[in-house]
């Protein structure tokens, strides 16, 4: 079976993330027989015409069995490129982690959204344009500290620990600033957590591995792999699993790692990433997760043509 990956990385300078994820997949494929082509975001242009189309740099995308999406992009090009992807669906394209969903996970306020109108269980969380009301919210979140994020901003990066009004106060004034700034999340602490968090990384219908993430050094709230976090395999109670899979429900993927904080109340859902990184969570499980995404994307695309 032909199997291609979209990524949105430059090809000239991938980062050591992507280019891990991307050889995980490459090995879980060709492993199990099948042909791997990697599809640089950059090489594809999108005809509009009469009968949709796309051409793609010395490939074409009439040999793609199924496409597998590495949504590895920021805030700011979230139309765009969920539109390359709507493309691949709409000249016929069997996709892992389709457009909708994808723009979805990628916009933490509309995940948000979401997840509270789904009744799902999220930390206290507010957008934040200016400064003045910082009393009602903090009254309502709970007392210093809190947390504070950027829109953008993945591995860790975005996100800060605020533990004065004085400074809340300085830091949304300093990034609302303009008028075409984003808006900032204030989002409650969670002081029981001790900088930790659980990673279920989800397939399909199944957790194929979760891990919990212990931040690295006193003092530091954020638990990210990448960030120097350890990792170490999460025992998930029924309860952090039905919460986990409403939230993929949710946002409409097929792949996806949601992060978990346990309080005192339940599991709460922090973050849903469309583009969970494979190394961690290999780390921490022993399992080949990378083969657990090929092997689904192969099952998908067998269903599509068994349809057809």
């Amino acid at each position: 079976m032909n199997i291609s990956v979209l990524t949105f990385s430059n090809q000239q300078k991938l980062s050591p993330v992507t280019d891990m994820d991307l050889t995980l997949l490459r090995e879980a494929a060709e492993k199990r027989g099948h042909n791997f082509n990697i599809i640089y975001a950059s090489d594809c242009q999108i005809k509009l015409a009469r009968k949709p189309s796309l051409t793609i740099k010395n490939f074409d995308f009439k040999s793609i069995d199924v496409l597998i999406t590495r949504a590895n992009f920021l805030t700011a090009n979230v139309d765009f490129n969920g539109s390359l992807i709507r493309q691949f669906e709409l000249v016929g394209v069997p996709i892992v982690n389709k457009s909708l969903g994808v723009m979805r996970a990628k916009n933490k306020l509309k995940t948000l959204q979401i997840l509270s109108h789904k009744n799902i269980p999220i930390p206290k969380t507010y957008m934040v344009s200016q400064s003045q009301n910082i009393e009602d919210i903090i009254a309502d979140i709970g007392p210093f500290p809190v947390i504070i994020k950027s829109m953008a901003g993945s591995h860790g990066s975005g996100v800060s620990i605020v533990e004065s009004k004085r400074g809340l106060r300085s830091i949304i004034d300093m990034i609302v600033r303009s008028d075409a700034a984003e808006p900032v999340m204030v989002q409650e602490y969670v002081k029981e957590s001790k900088g930790k968090d659980v990673r279920v990384f989800i397939v399909g219908k199944r957790i194929v591995g979760a891990m919990e993430r212990i931040a690295s050094k006193r003092g530091e709230f954020r638990s990210n792999f990448h960030l120097g976090g350890r990792v170490r395999v999460a025992t998930m109670s029924r309860k952090e699993k039905d919460v986990a899979f409403a939230a993929i429900d949710a946002c409409g993927l097929d792949i996806a790692g949601v992060d978990l904080i346990r309080t005192k109340t339940g599991p709460k859902v922090l973050e849903v990433n469309a583009n969970p990184g494979l190394e961690g969570i290999t780390k921490a499980t022993g399992r080949d997760i990378a083969g657990e995404i090929i092997q689904y994307a192969v099952r998908k695309a067998a269903r599509r043509k068994n349809k057809i």
